[in-house]
């Protein structure tokens, strides 16, 4: 009987094991799966500001190379005039 008491407190025992490892085991995953979505929403919401970013950035470039350009048409405009006066044409 000594080795049938023996096996059945091995079994037992080892459910137990098991089922604490397996508690410890599924935290951890838990806890790895919480830090994924947290990660995940945070790069999100980092490539959505870059993108707003980029986008705001884009419209100030093409505000000052519409100024430039107006600017440097005008110069062009009133450099011409000006020799056309001194050519006297």
């Amino acid at each position: 009987m000594k080795k049938g008491g023996s096996f059945f407190w091995g079994v037992i025992l080892g459910t137990m094991a098991g089922v604490i490892l397996g508690i410890f085991l599924a935290q951890k995953k838990e806890k790895e799966e919480k830090i994924r979505n947290i990660l995940g929403k945070k790069t999100e919401e980092l490539r959505d500001n870059l993108h707003n970013i980029s986008k705001k950035i884009g419209k100030k470039v093409h505000k000052l190379k519409s100024k430039f350009e107006s600017k440097w048409n005008k110069n062009k405009i009133d450099k011409a005039d000006k020799v056309e006066e001194e050519l006297g044409t």
